[in-house]
């Protein structure tokens, strides 16, 4: 990271954050990134999980997760899980269990999917199983758009799928989960926002998240090259960095990663688990996550130090994307 990019008082802010203690390090996160899987059904051609990450796939067991819920029991603060890590949760079929327990434990729950296994009997599972907010991925409104890049998925079994879902919470009569509709802009779909927007009002979305595409960190020259064909032709559509460089990153503060073997993650962007961190396993999550070789590693990780930092655009760009509020 150069300096001459990054803010006099970012600088500074960088300077006086290296003396602060690993105490500092060792607060609960707010947001915990659950690995329930790595393995997708999908090839989408810039997702790490298609072309970069190397970790043995597998599947979170319902006893490791427990690890993570029983910690908090009987705390005040319970930090929010989220289901939307490397892979598909849909294809843990635990998840809805894995929903339902940190439901009635008073955590948040937010899931990610691509859609492609939601039934009748697994969205009414995970609706009844008390799930708050779910993003339901559909990459534009024609097979062309959706296909292209998500791979091996079929556009009209996944458009049925979701309204499948829509329906089923409304027929149970369920406030939540608030169902948002995530959309990525590419050269495919960017002419079809008005349609998507009226399909999304009509199948009772609450809300839009048009999301900008982004060829990845970890993609080579070549990749970059073959797959700048999704990138929008509109300019305000793209993701555009802003050219300057934070000192620090906030992301270790606030959240924590559990790989699917019970191994805590540094963030979000340590798919391949990069960073080696303890296992929760044999003294559960807090233990481990407050050891003063995960605080380090956290610490670290707030000062930018790691290699996978470097080419992080995580808080470096203007346009990560539009939301739409439909109610």
């Amino acid at each position: 990271m150069s300096d001459k990019t990054i803010p006099a008082t970012s600088r500074v802010s960088r300077f006086f954050a290296q003396f602060l203690p690993l105490s500092y390090f060792k607060k609960p996160p707010t947001i915990i990134v659950v690995d329930v899987t790595n393995s997708c059904n999908l090839r989408c051609p810039v997702c790490p999980v298609t072309i970069a990450m190397t970790r043995k796939r597998g599947l979170m067991k319902l006893e490791v997760f427990k690890k993570i819920i029983d910690d908090f029991k009987g705390l005040d603060a319970k930090p929010a899980m989220y289901f939307n890590f490397s892979g598909e949760p849909t294809l843990n079929p635990a998840l809805p269990e894995f929903v339902a327990y940190a439901h009635e434990n008073g955590h948040e729950t937010f899931l990610s999917t691509n859609a492609t296994k939601l039934d009748d009997e697994i969205s009414e599972k995970l609706i009844l199983a008390g799930l708050d907010r779910v993003y339901l991925c559909m990459d534009g409104f024609s097979k062309e758009a959706q296909e292209s890049y998500r791979v091996n998925s079929d556009f009209d079994e996944v458009k049925a799928n979701i309204e499948t879902f829509l329906d089923a919470r409304k027929r149970l009569g369920a406030k939540n989960p608030k169902c948002v509709l995530q959309t990525l802009l590419t050269a495919y779909s960017e002419h079809q926002i008005d349609d998507i927007n009226a399909w999304a009002r009509e199948a009772g979305f609450d809300q839009i998240r048009y999301k900008t595409f982004s060829i990845g960190s970890y993609t080579s020259e070549e990749e970059k090259a073959e797959f700048s064909r999704f990138l929008p032709q509109r300019d305000d559509l793209r993701r555009h960095p802003t050219g300057v460089e934070r000192a620090t990153c906030v992301a270790p503060l606030h959240q924590s990663v559990v790989f699917w073997n019970g191994d805590l993650g540094l963030c979000c962007i340590d798919y391949d688990q990069m960073i080696q961190l303890p296992n929760i396993g044999e003294d559960g999550f807090l233990k481990a996550y407050r050891s003063d070789e995960a605080a380090r590693a956290r610490k670290r990780g707030y000062l930018k130090q790691f290699d996978i930092c470097q080419g992080c655009s995580y808080s470096n760009a203007e346009n990560m994307g539009i939301k739409v509020d439909l109610r």
